[in-house]
Order: C-alpha cells, then sequence, then structure tokens
C-alpha cells in the first residue's frame, strides 16, 4: 500500500506541476507555437558577421554557424549578428616564488541583432564564459593549456548567445511585440512631414483658328486635268 501511495502522490505532484506552469504561461522555445515556430525560423535566418582577426573569434563564430545555421550561411539573411569580443587571462594560484600554477581565461563577447530590412537593432547583450587552465613548466604545454581553455570559454560564450537569441527572437513574434511595433510604424508614418503645397495650374492656351492650306497661284497648271465631257455615240 505504501507504494501505490507514493504513486499516486507522485502523480499528483507531477499534475500539479504542470498545473502551475500552464497558469504561468510556460511554453517551449522550440514548440509548435507561433513564437517558438519564429525562434526556429529566425535563426536560420542570421548572418554571422566576422568576429575579430583572431583565432577565438573564428572558434566563436564556428560555434554560432554550428548552433544556428548548420547547412551555411543564408542566402537572404532576415538579420545581421555582430560580434565583438574581448579576452584576458588572470593569475589564479600563484606559489611564494611568484610561480603561477593555475590561470583564468576569460572571454567576453558584445553581440547585436540587426534587422535587415530596416538596419535597426532588435537585440542588445553581452557574455562573459571563464575557463580555468595550469601553467606548467612547458612553454609547448602552455600555449595548447591556452589554446583549449579559448575553445572551452568561446564553446560556453556561443551556448549563452543561441539561447538568448532564440529568446529574442520568441519575443519579436509575440502579439504584443506586434502590436508595439505596428504602433511604432503608425507613429513613424504620422510623424513624416507631408508636402501639402498644390502643384501650379495648367496656364489656359487660347486656341488658334485652322491655318488655311495654301491654294495654287493664278496662271499654274491646275494638278489634275478637268472633266472633259463625252458625247454618246462618238
Amino acid at each position: 500500500m505504501g507504494g501505490v501511495r507514493a504513486i499516486i502522490r507522485a502523480v499528483a505532484v507531477g499534475m500539479g506541476v504542470l498545473v502551475m506552469l500552464a497558469a504561468c504561461s510556460f511554453r517551449p522555445l522550440y514548440g509548435t507555437s507561433s513564437e517558438g515556430t519564429s525562434a526556429r525560423i529566425g535563426s536560420t535566418s542570421i548572418a554571422i558577421s566576422q568576429i575579430g582577426e583572431e583565432r577565438v573569434g573564428q572558434q566563436l563564430r564556428n560555434g554560432l554557424i554550428s548552433r544556428l545555421t548548420p547547412r551555411g550561411q543564408p542566402e537572404f539573411p532576415a538579420y545581421t549578428l555582430n560580434v565583438t569580443i574581448s579576452d584576458s587571462l588572470t593569475d589564479l594560484l600563484v606559489q611564494e616564488d611568484s610561480t603561477v600554477l593555475r590561470r583564468n581565461y576569460k572571454l567576453t563577447a558584445s553581440y547585436k541583432l540587426i534587422e535587415v530590412a530596416t538596419g535597426d537593432p532588435v537585440y542588445t547583450s553581452s557574455v562573459s564564459r571563464t575557463a580555468s587552465l595550469n601553467r606548467l613548466e612547458s612553454e609547448y604545454a602552455n600555449v595548447i593549456a591556452q589554446r583549449d581553455a579559448e575553445e572551452r570559454a568561446a564553446e560556453a560564450v556561443a551556448d549563452v548567445m543561441v539561447q538568448r537569441l532564440g529568446i529574442a527572437l520568441a519575443r519579436l513574434a509575440s502579439p504584443e511585440a506586434r502590436r508595439k511595433a505596428a504602433i511604432a510604424e503608425a507613429a513613424k508614418i504620422a510623424s513624416t512631414p507631408v508636402d501639402t503645397t498644390r502643384p501650379p495650374e495648367p496656364e489656359e492656351i487660347p486656341l488658334s483658328p485652322p491655318v488655311p492650306q495654301e491654294t495654287e497661284a493664278d496662271g499654274d497648271a491646275p494638278r489634275f486635268p478637268a472633266p472633259v465631257a463625252v458625247q454618246p455615240g462618238e
């Protein structure tokens, strides 16, 4: 009986959680709603610009492409993603003889999602992630360890960016966001000055009498011979 009661209690708790989520208007990000569909379609319509000139920037861009547009950059993108990055390397564990044993690599990305049709930024944010690495005696090992930390930090930043962009696209597709956008567009149109000046009226030109055709001068041969009467029987 105790086992049956535990099962019933678990089912009841699960139903209660579902009711609470429904009451809170919880919706899966990539569900079948219009917001979820827009999040899926919108994420594949993002063109990702070049990110700096360093190796870590290329790693971050590759991570974003593999998550957002794994089939390649869209031919006609609806959005453009501009990203700027900054990184730092700080000592985390230092011995008494100033020997560094461990470091932290921090990568920060600031990004803007720009709508291609209007050129306006529709979402702006930034994210930072840290990856630790050991400081070894071999310089070659230190280079490899730092590259590994850069890759891990870039992957973590890409994960957060993709999640936030999906949420932003879903919000942009919500009825409330569309209503606000329509109101803003109407206000923009209403504030545009209208040219109320009337074009000048066309001038009234009096009609001229028809020009008489030139007549043949006296003494000139007629253009056609005069008709000749023909008597019957001739």
